[in-house]
């Protein structure tokens, strides 16, 4: 078997998970890099937006979209910092919180389905696999925020279309 037929597996793999996955957000309202905006504002009660962009390696702008996006939607709260009027804190709604609770449950779904007929030792073969292909390719290294820019750009390119 030549490499290139395995990449191409590794990469039509990633597509086909992304698709389910952003399909599954869609399903319960939510555009895809909002469930890790609202898991943030979960863990993190009345942060502000700036905090939420820098923590799920947005942009400014596009968190700034996506959080008015949800505020319609009724996904968030903003209220006024009373020691900064200048500053928004952002809290999640009960609804939002629902939202996300389904969207996990679906991407649980999808997990599931994808392994399916594969053994813990299959599991850990695989993952053991992975985790050697990436040390290979992280040796010639992209930084964490070098491969998070990638995937953002790619993430605003989508939301244009």
């Amino acid at each position: 078997m030549e490499l290139r037929e395995l990449v191409h597996e590794l990469i039509s793999l990633s597509i086909i998970h992304r698709y389910h996955i952003t399909k599954s957000a869609l399903s319960v309202g939510l555009y895809f890099g909002q469930p890790n905006m609202l898991e943030y504002v979960i863990e993190h009660d009345s942060c502000t937006q700036k905090e939420i962009a820098k923590a799920t390696h947005v942009t400014p702008a596009s968190a700034a979209i996506s959080l008015k996006r949800m505020e319609k939607s009724g996904l968030i709260t903003r209220r006024h910092d009373e020691k900064d009027p200048r500053k928004n804190l952002i809290s999640v709604t009960e609804k939002g919180i629902a939202s996300l609770q389904e969207f996990r449950k679906i991407c649980d779904t999808t997990d599931e389905n994808m392994f399916k007929g594969f053994s813990e030792e299959d599991c850990q073969l695989l993952h053991s696999l992975l985790v050697r292909l990436h040390e290979n390719l992280d040796s010639q290294s992209l930084s964490k925020e070098e491969i998070c820019s990638l995937l953002q750009k790619a993430k605003e390119k989508e939301e244009q279309q």
